[in-house]
């Protein structure tokens, strides 16, 4: 990529954040039900998204994909972590192995543990732990994204892993895991926090989370030969492409959440 074209991909990203960061950032803390509604209807547009890479025509498949991570998160509120067993149902086209009209049954049923538990994990963090937890890890992926990508493009050096990802390099590796790092644990503390060793390590191993999720989806990608998984938001394509991190990163916080009990406030 060229400097102007590399420039005007970073307004295009910069504009994009300005404009639906602000909402999301409103609907975290607004809980139920906007925030579930959110994680619902980005649930909904992320296995539209997965369905079109996968399979082209959707059919009866793409559609149960897209109802069941729809839904799922949406009866957290009710069922509480019971709502993860709704993803399994996506599962169920696996069973047919045909791959009539181009649909990959196999792929869909991934599709749905993909972005289903995940869907599902966000919204009990929410309900369980508060909304400064998710706050706090909107921001661990939002700064290792910006960090990795501002990082990469100036440094350059060494790639990553070339044959998933042609442009990431060891070096936005560390810078977005170095940023991630100091942003968490800062941001950790002032939303109330308690332990800065704690949350520094915490904040490490999900920065590096983080971007093993943007690894797992450009894997798809390739597999399917794919640039991005759409064009929604311009400059970071469709959301898919904005969300592996938080793909990536969601099961980890709501796992450590069960296991210590807790959250951002009591960690």
């Amino acid at each position: 990529m060229t400097g102007p074209d590399r420039r005007a991909a970073v307004r295009k990203r910069i504009v994009s954040a300005a404009i639906l960061g602000p909402g999301v950032v409103l609907a975290v803390v607004l809980g139920w039900p906007w925030f579930d509604g959110l994680v619902a209807v980005c649930a909904a547009v992320m296995a539209w998204e997965w369905s079109t890479v996968c399979c082209g025509r959707r059919g009866l498949a793409g559609g149960l994909l897209i109802a069941v991570v729809a839904t799922a998160p949406v009866l957290v509120a009710w069922a509480g972590e019971w709502a993860v067993l709704l993803p399994l149902l996506g599962v169920l086209p696996a069973l047919y192995r045909v791959e009539a009209d181009r649909r990959r049954p196999l792929w869909i049923a991934a599709g749905s543990l993909y972005i289903g538990v995940p869907a599902v994990a966000m919204a009990w963090i929410h309900a369980a732990a508060g909304w400064e937890t998710v706050l706090w890890l909107f921001l661990i992926v939002w700064a290792t994204d910006i960090a990795a990508y501002a990082v990469g493009s100036k440094v350059g050096g060494p790639l990553l892993w070339p044959s998933l990802s042609p442009r990431k390099t060891w070096a936005g590796l560390i810078g977005g895991v170095a940023c991630a790092t100091i942003v968490g644990a800062a941001a950790g503390l002032l939303l109330g926090g308690r332990f800065l060793g704690g949350l520094l390590v915490l904040s490490l191993i999900l920065g590096i989370v983080s971007q093993g999720g943007d690894l797992i989806e450009s894997a798809f990608k390739r597999r399917f030969r794919v640039k991005d998984s759409g064009d929604l938001i311009p400059g970071h394509g469709g959301l898919l492409d904005r969300a592996d991190g938080l793909i990536a990163v969601t099961p980890v916080v709501a796992l450590t959440a069960i296991l210590t009990q807790g959250g951002l406030t009591t960690w």
